[in-house]
C-alpha cells in the first residue's frame, strides 16, 4: 500500500508548484508585453507615415513630407531617412542627450525599440563633416535592423544610395563603407583638425569596409554614419556595432525609383 505523502514533502511540492506557476505567469506577461510593444511600434510607424504623407510604396509615387504635421507631433524632428528595398523609412529626431530616444519612440512613448536619432552634439542641418545617426537593431526587423542586409555583397553592390530628407535640403547619399566595430573605436570620431585629417579618417573607414566601392570623398565633403548594435555572437547582443558610411550629396530630385 502506497504511503501517504508526508506533510514536509507536500509543503515542498506546493512551494515548487507555486514557483513554477510564478515563473510561467511572469514569462507569459513578458511575452505579451513584447508583442504589445511591437504592435504599438508598428502602429505608430504607420500613423507617422500617414501624417507625413509618406506613400505606402515610395518606389512608385513621389516622396513628399509634411514637415508642419511632423513637427506638431514632435518638434525635435530634423529629417527623414529612407533606404530602398528595406523597411527603413523613418523620421530622424535629435534629443538633448543620446539616451532618451534609446527607449522612446518618435511620439515620445516609452518603448524598447526607441527611435532613429541624430547624435545630440551634431549640427541638426547636417553641416558637420560627419553626422552620426543611431537606431536599434530590433530583432523583429524594425528600426536599423535591415542595415544587416549590407553584409551581403550582392545587396551592397545593388544598393549604392540612401536618402535623407530635411525641410531645407534633400540628399542622395553615396554608400561607401559598411563593417563591424566597437562602440569606442576611432570610427566614431567626429572632430577633425582639417581636410587632410578628415580624408585620412575616410580612408581608414574605407579600409575597414567588408566590401569595396570606388566612391570619391574629398576633404571638403560631408558624410553620414549610421550606427546600430550587432548580434554577431550566436544571435545575442554583442559589444560590436554595425557602421555604414555614406557621402552626403545635395539632391534636388524627388525620390522615385
Amino acid at each position: 500500500m502506497k504511503k501517504p505523502m508526508s506533510k514536509t514533502k507536500k509543503i515542498i511540492y506546493d512551494i515548487l508548484f507555486l514557483i513554477a506557476l510564478v515563473v510561467f505567469l511572469f514569462s507569459a506577461y513578458k511575452l505579451v508585453s513584447i508583442y504589445y510593444l511591437n504592435y504599438q511600434e508598428g502602429k505608430e510607424k504607420d500613423a507617422v507615415q500617414q501624417i507625413a504623407k509618406v506613400p505606402k510604396n515610395p518606389e512608385k509615387e513621389a516622396f513628399t513630407i509634411d514637415w508642419k504635421a511632423l513637427k506638431e507631433k514632435n518638434p525635435e524632428v530634423v529629417g527623414w531617412i529612407l533606404i530602398p528595398d528595406t523597411d527603413i523609412s523613418y523620421p530622424i529626431v535629435q534629443g538633448s542627450d543620446n539616451s532618451y530616444y534609446l527607449n522612446h519612440t518618435f511620439e515620445k512613448k516609452e518603448n524598447y525599440a526607441g527611435a532613429i536619432f541624430m547624435d545630440a552634439n551634431a549640427n541638426n542641418s547636417f553641416e558637420d563633416r560627419n553626422t552620426i545617426i543611431y537606431g536599434h537593431n530590433v530583432k523583429h526587423g524594425t528600426m536599423f535592423a535591415e542595415l544587416e542586409n549590407f553584409k551581403e555583397q550582392e545587396f551592397f553592390e545593388k544598393h549604392p544610395y540612401l536618402y535623407i530628407f530635411t525641410e531645407q535640403q534633400n540628399y542622395r547619399c553615396e554608400i561607401f563603407s559598411m563593417y563591424s566595430t566597437t562602440a569606442t573605436s576611432d570610427s566614431y570620431r567626429i572632430q577633425y583638425a582639417d581636410d587632410a585629417d578628415f580624408t585620412a579618417y575616410v580612408d581608414m573607414v574605407k579600409g575597414l569596409s567588408d566590401f569595396k566601392r570606388d566612391t570619391k570623398v574629398k576633404g571638403s565633403d560631408r558624410i553620414v554614419s549610421l550606427s546600430t548594435c550587432s548580434y554577431e555572437r550566436n544571435g545575442q547582443p554583442s559589444e560590436l556595432r554595425y557602421l555604414l558610411h555614406a557621402r552626403l550629396v545635395k539632391w534636388n530630385g524627388t525620390y522615385k525609383k
